[in-house]
């Protein structure tokens, strides 16, 4: 008799949250999630004979499920109880971190990047006179592996580096990443370095370049939000989370005109309205753009052009006072030949920025070279 009551109030339980799923309101983006959530798919002929109708019915109950969050949690929770350190590819690490997993399957393209990269940085030297540097920055997957789970299972980056160091021009930033390894440099919510990461990365760079860093305070760092939650926090579906991500930035710099792809000129690097967003790290240059023109009124006689993913964003404030001009090119959806704006440019130097993981699998980097 108690097992038919237990049965009959679960399935009572069961209807009410079905029904108050179909009958409240939805949304189309979830901020935990990061993500846009599925829409209710056509009824139709065609869609109901071939399934898509069942399986797109079955996505947007799974995505506007009522307390959706909640039960994500609670799955995130359970299979911590059990011992699982790891989940959708990012670990609970030391120190309440939120570490991006990097396996074999991120390298696929790893060779093929490398070869591109180099045939690149030989004709820009060679054929354009332009000094080129490549810095290929290590995640915190490699800075901290001291706070993976023990049984973390990551693919050995050391052979990738090696390789790195035999292109021309290539920065290798590990030591000084490591000697900080204690500070956060990089989120515990997010795969981005932080700001002061970027700092100690630009540090090097400046190395690499035969000058000095100004100290890390010349810039005048401010912290801009103390409540972000980021990619990984979305990913690792534990929304009871209550850990939030500080971003810091350096002061603005004054003079700075900033002109985006759509021709839209802007006095900063920074804007501060995605601060009100879920994903703060869009403060940096306002997120990824094909192209972005940068003139910084340092009055150096120098002009950059930066190759990138979204590494750099954080980065790039560091480089207003070393170039004139920078423009900024985002591989993943610039269309054009980079090679062929390197040559119509009058550039003096070129970096190209990116994170191990992102360079290893990228597949748009092989096209670095092409003149079409």
């Amino acid at each position: 008799m108690k097992n038919k009551v237990f049965v009959c109030i679960f399935a009572v339980l069961l209807a009410l949250l079905s029904v108050l799923t179909v009958a409240l309101p939805k949304k189309d983006f979830s901020d935990n999630e990061n993500r846009v959530l599925a829409a209710f798919p056509a009824f139709n002929a065609k869609n109901v004979k071939d399934g898509t109708f069942t399986r797109g019915v079955a996505d947007y109950m799974s995505d506007h499920y009522v307390l959706r969050d909640f039960w994500v949690s609670l799955k995130t929770v359970t299979s911590l109880a059990m011992g699982k350190t790891e989940n959708n590819g990012v670990y609970l690490g030391k120190d309440r971190c939120l570490i991006d997993g990097f396996s074999e399957a991120d390298t696929a393209r790893f060779e093929q990047n490398c070869a591109a990269l180099e045939r690149f940085v030989h004709t820009a030297t060679q054929e354009c006179g332009v000094t080129v540097k490549s810095l290929i920055a290590p995640t915190a997957t490699q800075i901290w592996a001291d706070r993976l789970p023990a049984l973390a299972v990551t693919a050995d980056a050391a052979p990738l580096f090696e390789r790195l160091s035999a292109v021309p021009g290539f920065v290798d930033t590990r030591a000084m990443l490591s000697a900080h390894s204690g500070e956060d440099i990089y989120y515990r919510t997010d795969h981005h370095w932080t700001d002061l990461g970027a700092y100690y990365a630009y540090a090097q760079y400046c190395a690499a370049c035969g000058r000095a860093a100004p100290s890390h305070a010349a810039f005048a760092p401010e912290t801009v939000s103390d409540s972000f939650f980021g990619t990984l926090y979305s990913r690792f579906g534990l929304f009871t989370w209550r850990y939030a991500d500080t971003v810091s930035a350096p002061a603005p710099a004054q003079g700075v005109t900033l002109t985006n792809s759509k021709g839209e000129r802007f006095s900063s690097v920074y804007f501060p309205e995605k601060l009100s967003g879920k994903d703060k790290y869009l403060y940096f240059l306002g997120g990824n753009d094909s192209k972005i023109e940068i003139v910084t009124g340092a009055d150096t006689g120098k002009k950059l052009l930066l190759i990138k993913d979204s590494y750099a964003n954080s980065f790039l404030p560091y480089l207003l006072g070393d170039y004139d001009c920078i423009t900024v090119v985002d591989m993943r959806y610039y269309p054009d030949s980079v090679l062929r704006l390197l040559r119509e440019g009058d550039y003096t130097d070129a970096l190209v920025l990116y994170n191990l993981k992102s360079f290893a699998s990228d597949q748009y980097v092989r096209f670095i070279d092409l003149e079409d």
